[in-house]
């Protein structure tokens, strides 16, 4: 039995817990690596980027000594039946044990020994789509069913589907590399019909992380075609220019923004003064950062800023200007873990991507995908979601078990 088979198993559930919000996406990754340990016997030496990721989660978790808002590590017990996990730093190591595991299996599967599983693998993503693209026009009659007819609940609904829009954002590059590769102009038809298809739906959810991230996928598969050796190692080391740099170039954009008097429309506004408060509050402690979890307990609201209250309802007055956390993963790396944290997540990237093969050594499907996942990866990790979102993290170390998978399907000239 190949790892590969249980690869394919688990994204037969991918489009359900996906649509479901991709809450449950820890637990199917947790199960898909442990069958890791047994069938694929993934190497135990340690990469250098698993040893910098490593390093960069026990620095968050020392942070939990300084920072405001630390609960402990755990608390209750398993006999009481109230045990849990308190500190974000511990469930993300357990994430990226696992994400490791899950990765390492993939990349011990031979080539060949993948094709109908990776198949499995591509259907699974395409009803994905094909559920997402008809979500914003069926939404409205199926929540009701799923939400036991109570109208408080639908919010949560929509934001399920969000969500599932971001998660496909992760595997949709797979897809679309796979079609656009194939030989024929009718297969690189469907590719971009479903690219196109996807962006409309996704936009018409009002998804706008997701939305960014297809557009930048678009961009990585350009770029990938006009540096086809070279691209890649751009892209990685942009991607860490971009994490070790983010007060810097952030800052500057805000600054620019402001001196032009130009005003961004709606939730991409909000987070730009949210920026422009986690700045401030980086140069407070730029070394070693306010601690992991900090900017839960930033609670100044609009009130304190009464030029920006003026361009918002009155009632406005009473949020917070940092919503728990910035929705930007390369801020919030620097407000809670400082120049430290930062110069590890950005040296993690950089190795991951100078320790990949150079582009034209892959075959043009895979060495398009990667392009494009990171892309994805890097609009959700700039808009949406807090760096310590087990959740994403788990949906994207599936993304690349999937792409790992496409790899090692050996294509003929037709397929």
């Amino acid at each position: 039995m190949s790892y590969a088979s249980i690869l394919a198993a688990a994204f037969v559930v991918w489009p359900v817990t996906c649509l479901a919000g991709t809450q449950g996406n820890p637990l199917l990754m947790a199960l898909a690596a442990l069958p890791a340990l047994f069938l694929a016997r993934p190497s135990w030496r340690p990469a250098p980027a698993l040893l910098a990721a490593l390093g960069f989660l026990v620095w968050a978790i020392a942070s939990e000594t300084w920072s405001p808002v630390s609960r402990g590590i755990v608390s209750g017990s398993l006999a009481g039946g109230d045990f849990a996990i308190r500190s974000a730093g511990l469930r993300m190591v357990l994430t990226l044990v696992f994400g490791t595991l899950l990765i390492g299996g993939a990349l011990r599967i031979e080539p060949g020994r993948a094709q109908l599983s990776a198949r499995i693998m591509l259907g699974a993503v395409a009803l994905h789509g094909l559920l997402l693209i008809a979500s914003p026009h069926l939404a409205g009659d199926v929540l009701p069913y799923f939400y036991d007819h109570d109208p408080a609940k639908y919010p949560e609904g929509w934001q399920n589907l969000d969500r599932a829009g971001n998660a496909f954002a992760l595997v949709l590059p797979i897809l679309a590399a796979y079609l656009l590769v194939r030989p024929g102009l009718a297969w690189k038809g469907i590719g971009l019909f479903l690219v196109a298809a996807s962006l409309v739906s996704i936009a018409l959810l009002g998804t706008s992380a997701a939305m960014i991230g297809i557009v930048l996928m678009l961009v990585a598969f350009l770029v990938m075609w006009a540096l086809p050796r070279t691209g890649l190692r751009w892209l990685f080391t942009g991607v860490a220019a971009y994490i070790a740099l983010a007060p810097v170039l952030i800052g500057g954009l805000l600054h620019l923004l402001t001196r032009m008097g130009v005003t961004l429309p709606g939730s991409f506004q909000s987070r730009a003064w949210s920026w422009d408060v986690v700045i401030g509050r980086i140069r407070e402690a730029p070394v070693k950062g306010h601690g992991i979890d900090a900017t839960k307990s930033w609670q100044e609201t609009y009130a304190a800023h009464p030029d920006w209250l003026a361009q918002l309802p009155d009632f406005w007055a009473y949020y917070p200007v940092v919503p728990g956390h910035p929705h930007n993963m390369a801020l919030q790396i620097w407000a809670e873990t400082g120049l430290i944290g930062a110069g590890l997540a950005a040296l993690t990237v950089l190795l991951i991507g100078w320790r990949l093969p150079a582009g034209d050594r892959l075959r043009p499907d895979v060495r398009l995908a990667i392009a494009g996942l990171l892309a994805a990866a890097v609009s959700l990790f700039s808009f949406s979601y807090s760096v310590w979102n087990e959740a994403f993290w788990a949906t994207l170390a599936l993304s690349v078990a999937g792409l790992v998978l496409l790899s090692r399907r050996e294509r003929s000239s037709l397929a």
